[in-house]
């Protein structure tokens, strides 16, 4: 009966005695064999089998013979080179029964499969990538040695819950963007790729997840992926990312500057001008003319300089008074100011500067600073209001000639309420009997923050 059950089978088998000879096999193992069936039948098994394959076969055969156990090994073909056999040898009647199979394709699967994973660690462990799963029905995590060793855990956590592990590392501001986005490809069964903090020591290392569902016949039993810490490469890219914000904030401040500076030029090119067609055109003599020319132009320059060192965010009203009579106040007292400081915007400062220098220059040439013992009190106050600050100044001439009003107005005269009128400001000449004077009055804007322009 046993016999008509082994001539059945699609397997190769055979039968031997106690003397080796082969006493039964089947058509499967003659068509292996190649040769016809009496070529094999009584014949000594030995002598079918190359030399070389004898001695670790008959180890096992030997050793079933003896014990009466059976036993199953893996085992080159004796016939065919490059393909293995799953032999199992078993005790049948009073000899042994062998029967073997062609597992060559499975034997070369789990070599590719082997060196496949091996190739897949090499690389994981080049990029220092751990790999992680996450079982759906006990909730648990299991990691690879490296993957501890990025979220900065032992042995002893292989096993806990998901959410233990982000509860215990990972940053409190990130685990909302992390639930959220493995709830998604859990749901929708797509990839991920998140990036956050853990825990590591005393610190936190920013690291990357990327990961999948785990799914079998349209189920999602968990999820498995990759981890690596990116801290330092997050780092280099934050602070690339900051230089080249403070570049391109450097480029739009240059373009502003450059934008600035014409803008400047061309205010001053045009006061220039006015200035040079307005002496020229009210004087008798060319050097007359090149004379109060080049005064009003130093006049300028010398408000430009209290504006490049304060690289033109402003002046004090203080340094431009001061910077107007200093040519001229070569006797002290001749000058007497009074106010409290008050920061002028540019072209404010400008204004002022030129219809300063007006007043001094008539004082000199008409006024209190034309004789001896005259002199000139400059007094100011600002009060904020309505979200701006209204600045007066007057000017005021004492111990001077008898002050009678001029026929003509002249340049300064006209000058004055026109270098105002641009910043909303206002000059009022008068000419009582015992000085000139002159009010001055212009809004100033309020500094960025809402303070006043009074420091």
């Amino acid at each position: 009966m046993a016999l008509v059950l082994l001539k059945g089978l699609s397997d190769p088998v055979y039968v031997v005695d106690r003397e080796w000879r082969i006493v039964f096999c089947n058509d499967a193992f003659v068509h292996h064999m190649g040769v016809p069936r009496e070529a094999v039948e009584g014949k000594e098994m030995w002598s079918t089998i190359t030399p070389a394959n004898r001695a670790a076969l008959r180890q096992h055969y030997d050793r079933v013979l003896r014990t009466g156990n059976a036993e199953t090994f893996v085992h080159a073909s004796v016939l065919y080179p490059g393909r293995t056999v799953d032999i199992r040898v078993f005790p049948l009647f009073d000899g042994l029964g062998v029967m073997f199979r062609d597992i060559s394709r499975r034997v070369a699967a789990e070599r590719a499969l082997a060196i496949s994973e091996e190739h897949l660690r090499r690389a994981l462990d080049g990029a220092e990538m751990g790999d992680w799963s996450w079982d759906s029905d006990s909730d648990e995590m299991t990691f690879s040695p490296r993957a501890l060793i990025h979220y900065g855990l032992t042995e002893d956590h292989q096993g806990m819950t998901r959410e233990t592990l982000r509860r215990d590392i990972v940053h409190p501001d990130d685990l909302t963007a992390i639930r959220a986005t493995a709830s998604t490809a859990h749901a929708d069964m797509t990839a991920y790729d998140v990036e956050y903090r853990v825990r590591r020591g005393d610190g936190w290392r920013w690291m990357r997840t990327m990961g999948a569902p785990h799914i079998v016949d349209g189920k999602v039993l968990g999820l498995h992926g990759l981890v690596q810490d990116i801290h330092e490469r997050k780092l280099a890219s934050e602070r690339l990312k900051a230089e080249i914000d403070e570049r391109e904030r450097g480029q739009q401040r240059q373009t502003l500057l450059i934008h600035e500076l014409n803008h400047r030029v061309k205010n001053i090119l045009a006061m220039v001008q006015a200035v040079a067609m307005q002496t020229l055109s009210n004087t008798h003599s060319p050097q007359a003319a090149r004379r109060a020319l080049e005064e009003r132009l130093v006049a300028l320059a010398r408000a430009h300089d209290v504006l490049t060192r304060e690289s033109w965010d402003g002046a004090e009203l203080a340094d431009i008074v001061a910077g107007a009579v200093e040519p001229y106040d070569g006797q002290t007292g001749r000058f007497r100011v009074h106010g409290p400081r008050v920061r002028l915007e540019p072209q404010t400062a400008v204004s002022l500067a030129m219809a300063l220098h007006e007043l001094v220059t008539n004082a000199i040439k008409y006024g209190s600073l034309s004789v001896e013992g005259g002199w000139v009190e400059i007094d100011w106050v600002a009060t904020p209001s309505a979200g701006t600050c209204r600045l007066k100044l007057d000017w005021s001439e004492h111990g001077g000639p008898e002050v009678r009003p001029p026929a003509r107005q002249g340049f300064g005269a006209r000058l004055i309420p026109r270098s105002l009128a641009a910043e909303e400001g206002t000059a009022t000449l008068s000419y009582p009997p015992d000085g000139a004077r002159c009010r001055i009055e212009v809004t100033l804007p309020l500094l960025s923050g809402g303070e006043t322009r009074i420091p």
